[in-house]
């Protein structure tokens, strides 16, 4: 059976002279879906200039026409992303490898952790190739506390460390406590860059005008996935409403069926049968939900790199509730573009929700200051331009590695 797949787009066959050979930048993660829900402007990043090319690596599934839209070349290469048998970790090493070298890359930009370890390895010893590492979040293996899990610990991130120390590397990270910890195992400590996440467009994100209800609206955007902390939004639901506030809960997003920690339809479908909660499923249009809600909720348990979901609803000018980890406290001021709370405490954050329930002109006035901090540093245009000066870098530095 083949592996992986190859579909070239006719519309970038162009005859180009050897003097004039696009950079090759080939991306590398897990899920299609993950790359058009979060790094659009890397995409357009390589299609803005006329010095690039890009090919995603990617388990396509239905996304191939999407992606081949950012005209970006596809090769299907199944990451099996909730398989951890150590055989099928060889086999995608083994054929990662060989699409490497039969692509013969400029750059390749790895996204996350999982095609940072693998791919780390698959190009150990090309060295013609400079490599990203872009590292979006640390995720529970980084909170493990038994015996085997601070091994499988250690042992992942010192690999990663160890790859960004090659001259002809760039480590990424999207906040400071995840370039920290991962300097801890002895990532370089130069060849750095900090992206505030993929960017946002606030000319099409922008600020809904405020509905005229006798109810405040609560959002949240995501996985549903129990390390997301819907349940804590749940039982915080609950408390608001043993203590008489009057408040609707508007769930949006779709199990993770390939993450073991995946909530299950059946617990989504309980959770929307309780008085003022509601799960909608998917929403392809974002806007829509923050034309809805007033507030925006984030009640993670652990550190993302930087959310999506909450840059999206900030450049909406929406009232942001965050928990305090990695990512969310490196955006949100208290008092200032939002309220920070601890992880997994249900009072604090309906304490939180209540006093934004009663304060709509404190909701008004974070949700100003959020999208204000969007336009600053946040933007889809910061990210593509940030991204051309990264690839610039890192081969210069593989040059020099070489002896080009």
């Amino acid at each position: 059976m083949q592996y992986y797949e190859r579909n070239r787009l006719k519309s970038r066959v162009k005859a180009v002279s050897v003097m004039q050979k696009k950079i090759k930048v080939l991306f590398v993660l897990t899920e299609g879906w993950f790359f058009l829900s979060h790094f659009r402007p890397l995409a357009e990043a390589i299609s803005s200039t006329t010095t690039h090319s890009g090919t995603i690596v990617t388990t396509l599934g239905n996304t191939r026409p999407s992606l081949e839209e950012l005209q970006l070349e596809t090769i299907s290469l199944d990451f099996e992303r909730a398989s951890f048998n150590p055989f099928s970790a060889l086999k995608l090493l083994w054929n990662l490898r060989k699409i490497l070298r039969k692509e013969r890359p400029d750059i390749v930009h790895f996204i996350a952790l999982k095609p940072i370890i693998i791919g780390g390895l698959a190009s150990l010893f090309l060295r013609e190739v400079s490599k990203v590492y872009h590292l979006t979040g640390l995720g529970y293996l980084a909170k493990g506390k038994t015996w085997l899990a601070k091994t499988k610990k250690n042992i992942i991130f010192r690999m990663a460390a160890f790859f960004t120390r090659q001259n002809n590397s760039w480590l990424i990270t999207e906040n400071p406590d995840d370039l920290a910890f991962l300097q801890k195992y002895g990532a370089t400590k130069t060849n750095t860059s900090l992206f505030g996440g993929a960017g946002v467009d606030p000319d099409y994100f922008t600020p809904a005008k405020t509905r005229k209800s006798d109810q405040v609206h609560i959002g949240y955007v995501g996985r549903m996935i129990w390390s997301k902390g819907v349940d804590v939004l749940v039982e915080a639901m609950n408390k608001l409403r043993e203590r008489g506030i009057s408040v609707q809960l508007n769930l949006f997003g779709t199990p993770d069926l390939a993450n073991p920690k995946s909530i299950s339809y059946e617990t989504l479908e309980r959770w929307s049968q309780l008085p003022n909660i509601s799960w909608h499923g998917g929403i392809n249009d974002v806007r829509k939900v923050w034309a809805k809600c007033e507030i925006a909720v984030v009640p993670t348990r652990i550190g993302e790199g930087m959310p999506r979901a909450m840059l999206e609803a900030a450049a909406c000018a929406r009232g942001l509730i965050v928990t305090d980890v990695a990512g969310c406290r490196h955006f949100v001021e208290p008092q200032k573009d939002g309220l920070l709370v601890p992880p997994e405490d249900a009072t604090a954050l309906a304490d939180a929700i209540e006093l934004l329930v009663a304060n709509p002109r404190l909701r008004k006035t974070l949700g100003e200051n959020a999208r204000k901090k969007i336009l600053e540093n946040y933007t889809e245009a910061h990210v593509r331009s940030a991204i051309l000066k990264v690839y610039e870098q890192v081969r210069v530095n593989g040059k020099n590695e070489t002896g080009q």
